[in-house]
């Protein structure tokens, strides 16, 4: 039974809603270190070096049972650049229950980028066949249907021919990616997954123009977000020969970057719903940032602002038109704002590039008074989209919150309402008529308290 106290009740409603305030701070797991050996199909081999969720932070501990199966992102580093110069970003990761695992390879003077994004590809090959191995320390600890690669410079160009080549890869983020041979960017051309292109604006080693084309030349859903102030070797720990710096400190540039990478691999490999509107939506951005988005798609409301009556549904129609060029269907949802809303249908048919369909959205207020609301539609096949603004004016018919009728909501009112909590049809504490007692109706309660 729910604690009866209205305040306790709604901070454990609100303590177990998800809530990601700075994607910059630490997740709740310790994160631990190994260095492995990946084996190529050729025989011969490479050590990477891997930072998971683990129950301590040792060296070689454990891995977090209550982190798996966790995704993975497979990271390149740059050019002369140690991964250990990225220690910050992916324990970052790894914290918020990611495995990253990052090749030492291709470490000289001259390195082979084809090669480098084999082994990227490689270490996503390794972590399958742990997972599947049953003396393994990761046997069952990864999720292999959500694979990402990220890289730095020369480690990003990497990750686009990487992710251009593999179909196992479900989306891609960078930092500074810069041009390699083979070429990223004409390699950018056959990538079919979500792409955030991070660059730094005072970046003079890998300037942002470099890094345009990739984005310029992605055909799917892709993001071009920019770091006001940032520098190229703002993305690394410390600095190395050659560096360059921005107006903005390494520390405040990391911060922002850890941010920028979280929201984003937290959306497309757990389909985080809180973080779409930050990434693909009106959601609030990391300061500093800039982004330009393409998520392949456009949708719009017949109204974006609409009035009625408490209780009684509004009629608003969502038109989404695919952009290609891959096919997929789309969803629609309530991102935000204190509305009942209901799709039909729930999911469209499967558009070809350049189709169009319509959501019909049946939108109810629980109470009287203003409202600001998103509706966001979703690509099934990638989980990129949009989000729309819905501002809503609702008026009369508002349930009192009264259930026992004595003229006001109170102590009782919140009893009966507690007593009723959970499946309910017909009750007369199911104020929104959904058939549950549940967080909405204790909110026209505590709406409409004293």
């Amino acid at each position: 039974m729910p604690s009866r106290d209205p305040i306790l009740f709604l901070t454990a409603l609100l303590v177990a809603t998800p809530c990601f305030a700075d994607d910059s701070q630490p997740g709740a797991f310790p994160v631990s270190q190994r260095t492995v050996t990946v084996a190529r199909p050729n025989g011969s081999s490479f050590s990477a070096q891997i930072r998971y969720p683990a129950q301590t932070s040792a060296a070689n501990a454990a891995f977090a049972p209550g982190a798996a199966p966790a995704p993975a992102v497979s990271f390149g580093h740059g050019f002369l650049s140690a991964v250990d110069l990225y220690d910050s970003t992916m324990d970052h990761l790894a914290s918020h229950g990611f495995i990253v695992i990052a090749t030492t390879s291709e470490g000289s003077l001259l390195p082979n980028h084809a090669n480098f994004a084999l082994d990227i590809r490689h270490c996503l090959t390794w972590l399958e066949q742990q997972d599947a191995l049953a003396s393994s320390w990761l046997a069952g600890a990864v999720d292999e249907a959500r694979f990402a690669v990220a890289g730095h410079s020369m480690g990003g160009g990497a990750s686009a021919l990487a992710a251009a080549a593999d179909p196992r890869i479900r989306c891609m983020a960078t930092l500074a990616a810069a041009e390699t041979n083979p070429s990223s960017s004409a390699a950018a051309a056959s990538i079919q997954v979500p792409s955030r292109f991070i660059v730094g604006s005072q970046d003079s080693i890998v300037p942002p123009a470099n890094t345009q084309p990739q984005y310029a030349n992605c055909d799917a859903p892709r993001q071009f977000t920019t770091i006001v102030g940032g520098s190229h070797c703002g993305f690394i720990d410390s600095a190395i020969i050659a560096c360059d710096s921005g107006s903005i400190t390494r520390a405040e540039q990391l911060a922002k970057t850890r941010a920028l990478l979280l929201e984003f691999l937290g959306t497309h490999l757990r389909g985080d719903g809180a973080r779409f509107a930050a990434v693909w939506g009106a959601g609030t951005p990391v300061a500093g940032t800039t982004t330009v988005r393409d998520p392949r798609m456009s949708a719009s409301l017949s109204h974006a602002t609409i009035k009625g009556v408490v209780g009684e549904p509004v009629l608003v129609t969502v038109t989404v038109t695919n952009a290609g060029p891959d096919a997929t269907a789309f969803r629609a949802r309530l991102g935000s704002g204190a509305l009942d809303v209901a799709f039909e249908p729930a999911e469209t048919p499967v558009l070809a590039a350049g189709q169009s369909a319509s959501i019909t959205a049946s939108v109810r207020a629980l109470v009287a008074g203003s409202v600001q609301a998103a509706i966001e539609v979703v690509r099934v096949r990638d989980g990129a989209g949009a989000s729309l603004a819905l501002t809503g004016s609702f008026v009369g018919g508002a349930p009192s919150g009264d259930l026992d009728g004595d003229g006001d909501a109170d102590a009782a009112d919140l009893a009966a309402l507690l007593n009723a909590w959970g499946p309910c049809k017909g009750c007369p504490a199911d104020f929104d008529g959904n058939g549950q007692v549940d967080a909405a109706d204790l909110a026209v309660v505590l709406n409409a308290w004293g």
